[in-house]
């Protein structure tokens, strides 16, 4: 009870002080286990995505936060989980595995990090890996427009997308790879960026 109102708040805050428009509600399941993918470009990407779309999400958040004062106990309060960046975090995805087999709503930055204008974009492989894992839709979702005082947002939610191979086997990593890639590529597209993105050993350039 006490979150839910904690979360309405912030809402009000964040419609009060920027301009924030949702497009493609329908396309976000009412119930059930779904990767929600989200491109990263500030810190109020999770404030903002965790109180106006639909449904709650548990976030995957870098372990240093966890260990800041407030902070810390703020997003352990939210749902969040630990996951040490650079590594291959094991723990990270058993908490995800579990979070989805829940059937939670888990949001996840398929680049790993915030990403700041002039720098490239590369996705990595841990969301088509997950996904295929447990056979959870993925669900793009874009933030487009600047954090600034009554600023227009726009938030673009795609048609989920199945992570599976044709003949029920499992993927290889250059697929699960290139997947990432593709789904990266497109949440790009609709958050309007027009940077580079790099795709394997090749730069791809945004438009």
């Amino acid at each position: 009870m006490l979150f839910r109102f904690v979360r309405f708040l912030i809402k009000c805050f964040m419609h009060i002080i920027f301009r924030v428009k949702i497009h493609g509600k329908e396309n976000f399941p009412p119930e059930g286990a779904v990767i929600v993918a989200l491109n990263h470009k500030s810190y109020w990407d999770v404030p903002l995505t965790a109180t106006v779309l639909p449904r709650q999400l548990t976030f995957m958040a870098k372990k240093e936060l966890f260990s800041v004062p407030v902070l810390g106990r703020i997003i352990k309060w939210a749902d969040a989980f630990p996951v040490s960046r650079g590594t291959g975090d094991l723990g990270a995805i058993k908490a995800a595995l579990s979070a989805l087999k829940a059937g939670k709503a888990m949001a996840i930055f398929p680049e790993g990090r915030r990403v700041l204008k002039n720098q490239a974009h590369s996705a990595k492989a841990g969301v088509a890996l997950i996904a295929e894992k447990t056979g959870t839709p993925i669900l793009p979702v874009a933030i487009r427009g600047g954090y600034r005082f009554l600023s227009r947002i726009d938030i673009f939610i795609e048609e989920p997308i199945y992570v599976k191979s044709d003949d029920g086997k499992r993927l290889p990593s250059e697929r699960l790879q290139e997947i990432s890639d593709e789904l990266m590529l497109k949440i790009l597209q609709l958050a309007g960026s027009d940077g580079t993105m790099i795709k394997g050993n090749e730069s791809w350039t945004l438009k």
